[in-house]
């Protein structure tokens, strides 16, 4: 059958008359092939009983054979045109031109030879719109429907009533009609497939799509984590080692002083040693376990200013709330990470620090009266500042850093407050 658009492509002809079953790509078969099939076979059924009553009915060898000979060349007509060639049928015009014409023609010697064949011609209506492409099949209805006159084959139409010519009217009508019907259910049948095969695309490509998030979540997820190990190591191993060399080398210049020295380190490789174990189980630092977070700051503050024997203060403003956990988490390490670079990097005498709860902002502040550095050499630093403003930033907050050389350093970290945090 013939596409909206015209024939259909010529691997799709070619499946249509072949074998049953699946099609030449290996799916199931389409419903219209397997009716052009049964069309293309439809001529064999009909003829062949046509034969055997017109040599049934035709006295003398000669004759009988003459009827035997044209039906056996008009099915081997047709298995040449049609089965042996599926690629030429609704797809080249001239091929199926000649059937056409070559099956009428004998069509209209058998008819000749008796009036059973117009049997024989009802089964070829179907092949006018299984051959034919496109509107050229009218053309071969009218054609085949004059072999349905009475004694037309031999020209003899004079005498013919109306009701002689009604029969072969309807016929064309009849035949056009089913035609028509044939190839429009055959191009909703394509029209659907292809909206399913559409369908098989879009769902082809969807899984694909999805496959490719799941892996781009499973790397970011990765990479996450990475980076949470990564300032959590910075957090606790890289502070706590920098706080052990700190009191050795306090211990190494003040030798009375050697066995407190030696204690600290020996309790800050302790802490150290339990917040790596803690950050790689994903675990809340062992400070906020039993403590809000201001406790928590004020029991670190005051351990630091025991280690490191400089004055410090830890003031709270506001009302506190209760906050989300990782808040908690990311100002506590906030304040560790920049009291340790005071420790080790400010000489101060005093340092400040003040939590402040604000109607819809958290801030933490932290000065120091130490030597202070130019801002834009923060990358002396290392990891540390880095780490922080990743913490703070992922919570949508902001870190802000003041200092230059003789005037110390303040850093203030400020971070939202949403309604679960209140």
């Amino acid at each position: 059958m013939t596409t909206p658009h015209g024939p259909r492509p010529v691997s799709a002809s070619a499946g249509r008359l072949a074998g049953p079953g699946t099609a030449p790509g290996g799916d199931p078969e389409p419903l219209e092939h397997r009716w052009n099939r049964i069309w293309a076979l439809l001529p064999f059924a009909l003829l062949a009983p046509a034969s055997v009553i017109a040599a049934l009915d035709t006295t003398g060898w000669i004759a009988r054979g003459l009827i035997l000979a044209l039906a056996v060349a008009l099915a081997g007509w047709h298995i040449w045109w049609i089965l042996c060639n599926p690629q030429w049928p609704e797809q080249s015009l001239a091929h199926m031109a000649v059937y056409f014409l070559g099956a009428i023609a004998l069509l209209a010697a058998l008819r000749s030879r008796d009036e059973v064949f117009v049997i024989a011609v009802s089964g070829f209506f179907p092949m006018a719109f299984v051959a034919l492409p496109g509107a050229w099949a009218y053309p071969g209805v009218v054609l085949l429907s004059l072999l349905t006159v009475p004694e037309a084959p031999r020209g003899l139409w004079q005498g013919l009533t109306l009701g002689d010519l009604l029969f072969p009217t309807v016929g064309v009508a009849v035949a056009s009609f089913i035609g028509a019907m044939m190839r429009t259910v055959e191009r909703e049948a394509i029209r659907r497939r292809e909206v399913n095969a559409r369908l098989v695309a879009l769902a082809d490509e969807n899984a694909a799509l999805q496959a490719r998030l799941v892996e781009q979540a499973r790397q970011a997820g990765v990479t996450a984590e990475r980076a949470r190990l990564a300032r959590d190591m910075h957090d606790t191993v890289a502070q706590g080692l920098a706080g052990i060399v700190t009191q050795l080398e306090t211990a190494e210049a003040d030798p009375d002083d050697t066995a407190r020295r030696l204690r600290i380190a020996r309790d800050l490789a302790r802490d150290s040693l339990v917040e790596v174990r803690r950050s790689v189980a994903a675990l809340r630092p062992a400070l906020l376990d039993d403590a809000d977070l201001a406790e928590a700051l004020a029991r670190e503050v005051d351990a630091w200013r025991h280690r490191n024997d400089i004055a410090a203060t830890f003031t709270v403003t506001g009302t506190p709330v209760p906050l989300d956990a990782a808040v908690d988490e990311a100002v506590l390490r906030v304040a560790q990470e920049a009291l340790s670079n005071t420790a080790r990097h400010a000489k101060a005498s005093r340092l400040g620090v003040t939590l402040s709860y604000m109607e819809d902002m958290l801030v933490l502040d932290i000065r120091d009266d130490g030597e202070g550095f130019a801002v834009d050499a923060e990358p002396r630093q290392g990891f540390g500042l880095t780490a922080m403003r990743q913490r703070v930033e992922q919570l949508d907050g902001s870190v802000h850093i003041e200092s230059k050389p003789g005037a110390g350093t303040a850093v203030s970290v400020s971070l939202p407050l949403d309604g679960d945090d209140q």
